[in-house]
């Protein structure tokens, strides 16, 4: 972690630390503000929340505030020390979301009251935004989206290395065929997933854009107009992540069942040629016995000639 960027991020926190270790201290002035939207909030969890969970959920404002106020100070300390970072700012963005809708509704307000509120949310809109750049940095090093796509674009890259290698030395031209095809498949559904990812994450910003106009609205029917805009807006948002999930699931099931039988098949070919080897090593080994044993006998019978030769001369 650079110095800036420790800067930076301590400066990020001490807003959420303070904040926070009020709201533990003295709930007591955030608690009427905060009881409207905990009794909307609340049996809402409850109804969806497993059975374990659901009986832990606390009812009593006091409470939630500071439960509030301590998410604020771990994730404060997360952000400030750099341990846990990503995470520390995502409980961050996830606390200051309901204490911004519970201090400052500025759309059931009027006059003075509601500027000074509008002006307060913009700002918390404002520092949202920070947590959650905050919750994204990487210090300079590469996404996972990234380092999927690279890490094909790699494998793709050695692959086709490893099929000039064979295709020059003359040997396993079809093998070295079917592995570059394992390689390019590979980098196609490491794109995909980088793809996709990154529609996802637009989606997800989407979502946030809408989220803040309905809460722009002003007037109770257009409310809840924009409320059940947002809801099936959120649903579609949904459908569209499952389906895109089940079929990168599809895709990487494919390329695995390809990938299996390409080696499977290179496997085969690599048998079938190691057996013509063996088989024409026994054949040649065979022949060398032979061509051994016919040079023998044709050294016997010249030196039993030159015996009987020499013999006939001392006669």
């Amino acid at each position: 972690m650079t110095l800036l960027r420790a800067a930076y991020r301590t400066m990020l926190a001490s807003y959420f630390i303070s904040s926070g270790v009020k709201a533990v201290r003295n709930p007591a002035p955030l608690a009427p503000l905060a009881e409207p939207l905990a009794d909307k909030l609340v049996p809402f969890v409850k109804k969806y929340a497993p059975s374990e969970v659901a009986g832990y959920v606390p009812e009593d404002p006091k409470t939630l505030v500071r439960l509030n106020g301590a998410l604020q100070i771990a994730g404060g300390l997360a952000l400030a020390t750099g341990r846990g970072r990503r995470v520390g700012a995502l409980l961050l963005a996830g606390s200051l979301i309901p204490s911004t809708l519970a201090k400052y509704p500025f759309w059931s307000q009027s006059g003075e009251e509601a500027a000074a509120s509008r002006s307060h949310f913009a700002k918390n809109v404002s520092i949202l935004g920070g947590v959650l750049l905050a919750s994204r940095d990487t210090e300079g090093k590469p996404g996972i989206a990234w380092r999927a796509q690279a890490g094909g674009h790699a494998i793709a890259k050695s692959t086709s290395r490893t099929t000039k290698k064979l295709t020059h030395s003359g040997a396993g031209d079809k093998l070295a065929k079917q592995a570059g095809q394992v390689g390019d498949a590979v980098s196609d559904v490491a794109s995909d997933v980088a793809s996709k990812t990154s529609d996802l994450a637009g989606a997800a910003v989407a979502g946030g854009v809408a989220l803040l106009g309905a809460a722009e609205v002003a007037t109770r029917g257009t409310r809840k107009k924009a409320r059940k805009q947002f809801k099936v807006a959120q649903v579609t948002a949904a459908k569209q992540a499952k389906v895109t999930g089940k079929r990168l699931a599809e895709q990487a099931k494919e390329a695995q069942k390809v990938a299996v039988k390409q080696a499977g098949e290179a496997k085969k070919i690599a048998a079938a040629r190691a057996e013509e080897a063996r088989e024409a090593a026994q054949k040649a080994a065979k022949q060398a016995k032979k061509d051994a044993k016919k040079r023998g006998a044709k050294a016997v019978k010249s030196t039993k000639k030159v015996g009987r030769h020499i013999q006939l001369g001392e006669n």
